[in-house]
């Protein structure tokens, strides 16, 4: 069984068709969702992570869109309800809660599922040194480290991870990425949607690719750029 599966789903806002019958399967570690801006890769997290429902299908059977973790039929659950099951999504634009430190924050997430260690955290994700400070003081980089040190504070089984090195410098985001290679090697499975592409697909074992809302891409990176779907989404022509 795998840990995710995803079929069938579509996503309109009015007129618009974010997602178009996306269907994929997660059986590795860890997973890329790539695209040109607009591809719809945020839109497909948020629906997996029910901040988002997919359309609403009239067709029964193999169209009607579903979303399976661990087996369990997750589709419309809202998104409490899919973290306490233990899958767990950071935000591209930080979300802590500035008038609480550091470690209250992970303190409060920690209580979703129980069991955190919150010493373990800050540590793992740099932020030992800090863990006193008020978050709403911390540069944008650490926010970014205490984004993803909350989601790890409720304890996931599968994160799901929104452009985490967004907005870094170089060196920041290789210190981020380097602390996601670890907690995969520890056991971490991850979802990672990011647009810097030579940064991320080194740190995954397998690459989702979207455009306008469809899957054009579903493989390992060694053939990702080889592809003539991609290479016509990213560059205009499959022969660029």
């Amino acid at each position: 069984m795998n840990l995710l599966e995803v079929a069938n789903v579509t996503c309109s806002f009015g007129g618009n068709r974010a997602l178009d019958d996306v269907s994929f399967e997660m059986s590795v570690d860890a997973l890329a969702i790539v695209g040109p801006n607009g591809a719809g890769k945020t839109t497909l997290l948020n629906v997996i992570a029910g901040a988002l429902h997919p359309d609403p299908r009239k067709l029964k059977g193999k169209n009607k869109a579903k979303i399976q973790f661990r087996g369990q039929n997750i589709t419309r659950l809202p998104p409490w309800r899919i973290a306490r099951l233990g899958m767990v999504k950071t935000y591209q634009v930080v979300r802590p809660f500035r008038s609480l430190t550091v470690e209250e924050n992970l303190e409060l997430f920690a209580k979703m599922r129980g069991g955190a260690d919150v010493d373990r955290i800050l540590a793992a994700t740099g932020l030992t040194e800090v863990r006193g400070h008020p978050s709403g003081v911390l540069p944008f980089g650490l926010l970014k480290r205490l984004e993803l040190a909350k989601a790890l504070a409720a304890s996931p089984d599968l994160l799901l991870l929104d452009e985490p090195i967004g907005g870094l410098s170089r060196s920041e985001a290789e210190g981020l990425l380097a602390t996601l290679v670890q907690l995969k090697a520890a056991g971490t499975r991850m979802v990672v949607v990011e647009h810097r592409l030579g940064e991320i697909l080194p740190v995954v074992d397998r690459v989702l690719a979207l455009d306008r809302g469809r899957v054009i891409f579903d493989g390992t990176q060694s053939t990702f750029f080889d592809d003539p779907a991609v290479r016509t989404a990213y560059l205009g022509r499959a022969d660029a």
